[in-house]
């Protein structure tokens, strides 16, 4: 096992929280809406992360091995284009939700940059599989944020007469 395996998944389960805290603090400011359920799903996503990783924790400092069927079992249903439909059809747009919306694409980017630097430089094969999942997740969140930011910016641009876009 790579001797810094524990500071990288200490490190993830800090950005895990980090962006958990994010989501939540932002549906206390949103108004009902779609763009708010991506936020709230995104904040039940990054829990659902958190809580794996420390679980993960605690076996590695017990000397034990990461459980990959545990990471297997959190793969991402197909949320996200219903709740892509739901912003696209949504009768307006504010600047605050595609600035929240923005402000997560930022997170979910650096998460994603962090998991695939430490996925590049693992040695280890189970460590390489965890650090490519959890990638992909903040993946397919970053994908659904710029889609639905995509689509309140538009609207937005529309709405206050921007053309061409």
């Amino acid at each position: 096992m790579d001797t810094d395996v524990l500071s990288v998944l200490q490190d993830a389960y800090q950005l895990e929280i980090e962006g958990w805290l994010f989501y939540r603090d932002v549906l206390n400011a949103m108004k009902e809406g779609p763009a708010r359920d991506v936020i709230s799903y995104l904040a039940e996503q990054e829990e659902k992360h958190q809580s794996y990783l420390q679980t993960e924790l605690q076996h590695l400092q017990q000397g034990q091995d990461v459980d990959l069927a545990g990471l297997a079992s959190l793969a991402e249903g197909k949320h996200a284009a219903v709740l892509l439909d739901a912003v696209r059809s949504a009768p307006e747009a504010s600047q605050h939700e595609a600035s929240a919306l923005h402000t997560g694409m930022l997170l979910e980017d650096n998460s994603w940059r962090f998991y695939h630097e430490a996925g590049r430089t693992s040695t280890s094969d189970a460590m390489r599989a965890v650090y490519a999942t959890l990638e992909e997740w903040e993946k397919t969140h970053l994908h659904l944020l710029q889609q639905a930011y995509d689509l309140l910016k538009e609207r937005i641009w529309a709405e206050n007469r921007f053309a061409p876009f």
